[in-house]
């Protein structure tokens, strides 16, 4: 008996202290229900198994709870649920918590201050939600062994706390994505062990302290978008030799590139654009040798591609459109290895492109407006089957195009207007099963269209202004998505096909221009999806249908045209 006493005892002792393990006499399992009360909004979905049990474990099986050996809370992520609601001060009783995650559950108020208490923290993620207010610094102080901190994407004002320059340990700091005012604190770059750092999508002023270049450890530095710094990239940023992400698009930088940078030869991504960064870019960015990513359009950068980039044997992305850059695309370029994506359109560019661009099988996006470019389209660029878009408009290249385009099934949007090209269009082109958009006006094209037309995602077809003959080819009819049909000013006679006002989703044709004769077919009529229709400056004949009153969203006058 003295035995089972003893027992009974040590089991109530338990209970008691399961119940009481918290402050204010508040158990860990009341303070989760008093969570779950101010979370849970209007409308709201999720911890709903979150009930009260006089199960001394019962909270530690909630979704989203983890407890130690004692019953204790020691993690808290609830994630992808809309609460619409609050976090209450009591979360602060919760002062076993190391990892604390709620988000995307579209929260909003201010951070409780009593939050202090979670001294034992590691994980502090708070991201994706509608918190407001200035972040409470203070917080911060007590959490010691706090590791990773991510307030991304909320509505926090005011300054960026500086509070947390004393946590040695902590690794990852974003507070991108809210609306922060101010200067980045120089005391950020006493965190010695953080390797990662988002300050972006804020509204951040100053210049961005050069001091930042002491963190050895830091692997990401993420700060533009929406900032608005003054002056230019510290040059002691080529001190970040551990760096593999530099971000600072869009945020007011000047001057000139850092030669600097060209020491980071860890770095997988620089993303400079959007700035008015000035001068030439520096042949020393070629020591980059681990780059992948470079985009430095939308500046100001003149000057040439540096020969020495030829040494970039991992890059598969260059995006330098909207410079002042000239010379010509150096031949190297077709030679690197990984390269998918070129964009260079509005620069200055002159001379042909390289013939062996394509030829690594990976190109997929390739866009060279608006320069001064001439010569041949290359043979090879869908080698790999990989491309995508394929746009070189505005520019003097001349010849035909390959029929090898006609076979190019991964190819989405075909771009080549303005040019000096001639030929037939290679028939292959009408059939491609991804291909929604060509553009090929402006040029010499001649011979007739094909007589077969399958391409099922084929919206917008533009090749007006050319020297096109024969009929227009009923097997346009075949197009169900198409939405623009223009074939104005070339050299087709014949009528027109009733089959074209078939296309359900049909809003704009345009034949002005040709010698189309006959009369306007009346299952014109049936086309009701019309917006513009302009036969202009033909040999119709006849009268207009009259079904086109049922035409109810037309909005340009249609001529029949006169011989």
């Amino acid at each position: 008996m003295r035995s089972l006493y003893s027992y009974l005892l040590l089991y109530i002792s338990m209970i008691l202290l399961l119940f009481c393990t918290s402050t204010k006499g508040y158990s860990d399992l009341e303070v989760l229900l008093k969570l779950k009360s101010s979370m849970i909004g209007p409308k709201a979905s999720g911890v709903d198994d979150w009930e009260f049990s006089s199960s001394p474990s019962a909270h530690c099986h909630f979704s989203g709870v983890k407890c130690n050996e004692d019953y204790r809370v020691v993690a808290l992520n609830v994630s992808f649920a809309p609460l619409y609601g609050t976090i209450s001060p009591e979360i602060g009783l919760l002062n076993k918590l190391v990892n604390l995650t709620i988000s995307k559950v579209e929260l909003t108020g201010n951070i409780p201050t009593e939050m202090r208490n979670l001294t034992s923290l590691k994980t502090f993620n708070i991201s994706n939600n509608y918190f407001r207010g200035s972040f409470p610094g203070e917080i911060l102080t007590g959490m010691t062994q706090l590791e990773i901190l991510d307030a991304y994407n909320n509505n926090f004002t005011g300054l960026l706390p500086v509070e947390l320059a004393n946590l040695k340990h902590l690794k990852h700091l974003s507070f991108g994505g809210n609306y922060f005012t101010g200067e980045v604190p120089d005391k950020y770059s006493d965190i010695q062990s953080l390797e990662y750092l988002g300050l972006n999508a804020n509204d951040l002023t100053g210049k961005i302290p050069a001091s930042l270049g002491r963190l050895k450890n830091l692997k990401s530095l993420i700060l533009g978008y929406f900032n608005a710094f003054h002056g230019g990239i510290p040059p002691e940023f080529g001190s970040l030799t551990q760096l593999k992400i530099l971000d600072m698009a869009s945020c007011n930088l000047t001057g000139e590139v850092p030669e600097s940078l060209g020491n980071l030869k860890r770095l997988r991504t620089l993303l400079l654009q959007q700035n008015s960064l000035t001068g030439r870019i520096p042949s020393k960015l070629a020591g980059l040798t681990s780059l992948k990513d470079l985009d430095l359009s939308l500046n100001e950068l003149t000057g040439e591609i540096p020969e020495s980039f030829s040494a970039l044997q991992n890059i598969s992305m260059i995006l330098l459109f909207k410079n002042k850059l000239h010379g010509s695309i150096p031949s190297y370029v077709g030679d690197l290895p990984q390269l998918a994506v070129l964009k260079l359109w509005e620069n200055n560019f002159t001379g042909e492109l390289p013939e062996n661009l394509g030829r690594n099988g990976k190109l997929c996006n390739l866009d060279v407006s608006s320069n001064y470019l001439t010569g041949s389209i290359p043979l090879d660029l869908c080698k790999g089957g990989t491309l995508q878009a394929l746009i070189l408009m505005d520019n003097f290249f001349f010849g035909p195009l390959s029929e090898k385009l006609g076979n190019c099934k991964s190819l989405t949007k075909i771009r080549i207007k303005k040019n000096n090209l001639n030929g037939t269009i290679p028939a292959g082109i009408f059939n491609l099963p991804l291909l929604s958009f060509v553009e090929l006006d402006d040029n010499f094209f001649a011979g007739e269209l094909p007589p077969r037309m399958s391409g099922d995602s084929l919206e917008m077809l533009k090749i007006s202004n050319n020297l096109i003959s024969g009929e227009i080819p009923p097997a346009i009819g075949n197009l169900r998505s198409l939405q623009v049909l223009e074939i104005a000013r070339n050299k087709l006679s014949g009528e027109i096909p009733e089959q074209i006002f078939e296309i359900k989703v049909l809003s704009k044709i345009n034949i002005r221009n040709n010698n189309i004769t006959g009369e306007i077919p009346p299952s014109i009529s049936r086309c009701t999806s019309l917006t513009s229709i302009d036969f202009s400056q033909n040999s119709l004949s006849g009268e207009i249908p009259k079904g086109i009153n049922k035409l109810v969203h037309l909005s340009n006058s249609m001529s029949p045209g006169t011989g």
